[in-house]
């Protein structure tokens, strides 16, 4: 009987180092996972407009960061945000883009735009925002214009 009670004690032990292994194997992972490089790099800005401009409601802002190809003049979008119904300017946004897809040929900006309900052509524009570098931790502010018609 005291073997059999040796034995499951044992095993218990054996059980409880491996689980405590395993766990101690899960966090160190966690940890160099943690300290690897983040690919992401952030924008961030204000919109502005000169004109204390309230808007009741339905209205869309799209931003949108584009790369321009210098030789060809293509632009092909990197990322975008839209930001629905904002009330009143200024107004804040924040453009998260993967640095892998920046590439020193192209030139980078920034374009504005401000859509009513259901319009297909914006109310309000900012003119192209060009970016001379990006480095992941940029500031910008974008002045907003009528769109002309």
């Amino acid at each position: 009987m005291r073997t059999l009670h040796t034995c499951l004690l044992h095993i218990c032990i054996l059980s409880i180092s491996f689980l405590m292994l395993s766990c101690a194997t899960d966090q160190s992972r966690l940890a160099s996972s943690n300290t690897e490089q983040v690919p992401y790099k952030v924008i961030s800005g204000t919109v502005m407009y000169p004109n204390n401009l309230y808007f009741p409601a339905r209205v869309r802002m799209e931003i949108k960061l584009i790369a321009r190809n210098i030789s060809t003049q293509q632009e092909i979008p990197i990322v975008s945000q839209s930001i629905r119904n904002p009330q009143r300017f200024p107004v804040n946004f924040i453009l998260r883009y993967d640095a892998q897809d920046i590439i020193r040929s192209n030139e980078y900006a920034i374009t504005v735009e401000l859509y009513r309900e259901i319009e297909t052509t914006p109310y309000l524009i900012s003119p192209s925002l060009v970016l001379p570098t990006l480095h992941g931790d940029e500031s910008i502010v974008v002045e907003l214009q009528p769109f002309p018609r």
